[in-house]
Parts: structure tokens; C-alpha cells; sequence
């Protein structure tokens, strides 16, 4: 991620998708990225081809839609008022397979979203389990539950096992810390059904970070029971303000990528989780 030129905000106009919005701001300032901001409307009839009569029928719908649109326009003010391009996107019944889609063909660089934490991946009003954006899509999604700590976002950190197939993503962590200005941690978490003595993880750091990116990050490992613990401890300790992870879909990877876990660290964490599908290019 050497540059971030479009962000997309999903939004449902609740208080963790303000949160998100903060994210969605601050990210936007610092890059002068576009920003899209998305919000949902589920409809009984489809809102694109029915006659202004016939809204006439529906008058919930009506003022659902109308209140969605003041809702978005202030949104879109907030980011046009920091001189950030923004275009406010309403759209009707729209799955998250479609939604997934439309990040698919458009040229998105960033995705920023809410989460409601152990309640699920928020639905944007439609109903439908949005996880499936974290398993499907293959652009970088930031999800957010909580409101920022502090005013700025100062360190983060890249959790992987730093094999080959995470390296893709790394560089797009990397990219992104980089144009926050803000130190990155990388962490391993050594646990006991998956061991590896110091000569090991020397070795395995020394491939994974080649010429200059050894001296842009700093190399950390837990030893921890299983990997939430020791992501947790870490946290904590270090006062991370974004923690980032590589997502496969395949379960014969290391279970740390799996997007179930990233779905189980969403839940515990109180900082945004970076979620990269390691098929990003």
C-alpha cells in the first residue's frame, strides 16, 4: 500500500459506525484519500423503477430513505469540511454478496466498517451476516467496535506466523504505517502446541523482513498458552491503537488466518482490527 487513494466507509449511521467514521476521517486527512461512504436501504419493492405515486404506498420506506439522506449529507459535510473529496452512496437491497462485489470491481483501497463486537459483524440494515465481506473480499477492511483511545493513531502492529504467503500483506501494513507515521510492531506468538526455539523465530524473522524493511519494524514475541492470550498481553502492554492480521479462506493454513479467528479477535479486541485476505494484490 504505497499510496491509499479510495477509501469506502460502510455505514449504518450507528454509534460504532460513527466510530468508524472518526477512523474513516482521520485515515482520509492524513492520505487525502476519496472518500465513499455507503449506506443501505432494504426496500419491499424495488426503490429504483417504482413511480413517485406509487412511493406514495410505502410511506415508512419514504421517510426511512428521507432521513438516510439528511443522515448521509451530514456525514458527507464532516469529511468535505477537512477538504476531503467524499461521495455519499444510498443504495437499495444490496446483500452483502453484492456489497462484496462492488468493493470487488471498484478500485478501493482501504474499506473502513463497524462492528458490533460479540454480536457479529454489523448487518448495514440488511438483515444478511456481513462476515461474509471478511471472507470473500479481497481488499484490506478496517473494522471498528470502539471509539479512538486518543486523537491520533500511534503504533500498530502485524500478528502472523511469517510465512511466505503472509508477506503480501505485511507490505501492505507496512505501506499503511508508513503513511500514518505510525511505528509497527511485528509479533509472534510462540505457544506450546506450536513451539519454536529462538534459532527458529531469528531465522524466520530474518526471511521475513528483507532490506529495508528490517529496519522500518520492530520484532516481538509472546509466549502464550494460545494465540488470543498472548495478542491480548501484547495489546495491553504496548498500547496499540490498530492491530492487523493476514486472512486466508482455507483451513489448511495455520490457524491464525483463518477468518473465523480474525472474526473471534474482532470480539475481543477494543482497538480496530486491519483484516488483509492474503490473496490481496
Amino acid at each position: 500500500m504505497q499510496q491509499l487513494a479510495k477509501i469506502l466507509l460502510l455505514t449504518d449511521f450507528s454509534e460504532v459506525s460513527e466510530n468508524a467514521t472518526w477512523y474513516a476521517l482521520k485515515i482520509a486527512g492524513i492520505t487525502q484519500a476519496t472518500v465513499n461512504i455507503l449506506h443501505v436501504v432494504n426496500t419491499p419493492v424495488d426503490w429504483n423503477v417504482i413511480s413517485i405515486e406509487k412511493e406514495k404506498l410505502y410511506p415508512e420506506t419514504r421517510a426511512e430513505i428521507s432521513d438516510a439522506k439528511i443522515k448521509l449529507n451530514s456525514i458527507t459535510r464532516r469529511f468535505e469540511d477537512k477538504g476531503i473529496i467524499t461521495h455519499p452512496l444510498l443504495v437499495y437491497n444490496l446483500g452483502a454478496e453484492n456489497i462484496a462485489e462492488y468493493i470487488k470491481f471498484d478500485e478501493i483501497d482501504l474499506i473502513v466498517m463497524g462492528s458490533h463486537g460479540s454480536k457479529g459483524i454489523m448487518d448495514f440494515s440488511l438483515g444478511s451476516n456481513t462476515q461474509k465481506i471478511i471472507r470473500s473480499v479481497s481488499k484490506p477492511i478496517l473494522i471498528v467496535k470502539n471509539a479512538p483511545g486518543r486523537d491520533e493513531i500511534g503504533k500498530m502492529v502485524f500478528a502472523s506466523t511469517f510465512g511466505e504467503k503472509q508477506k503480501n500483506a505485511f507490505k501492505k501494513v507496512l505501506g499503511l504505517s508508513a503513511l500514518l507515521s505510525a511505528p509497527l510492531d511485528l509479533l509472534y506468538v510462540n505457544t506450546p502446541y506450536n513451539f519454536k526455539e529462538t534459532q527458529e523465530t531469528d531465522m524466520l524473522f530474518s526471511q521475513f523482513c528483507e532490506g529495508e524493511q528490517k529496519d522500518l519494524c520492530r520484532t516481538n514475541i509472546i509466549n502464550a498458552n494460545n494465540e488470543i492470550r498472548g495478542i491480548k498481553y501484547f495489546m495491553e502492554k504496548e498500547e496499540i491503537d490498530i492491530f492487523s492480521i493476514a486472512t486466508g479462506s482455507k483451513s489448511g493454513l495455520a490457524q491464525f488466518f483463518i477468518p473465523s479467528l480474525t472474526e473471534t479477535l474482532i470480539n475481543h479486541m477494543e482497538v480496530p482490527v486491519l483484516s488483509i485476505h492474503q490473496k490481496d494484490k
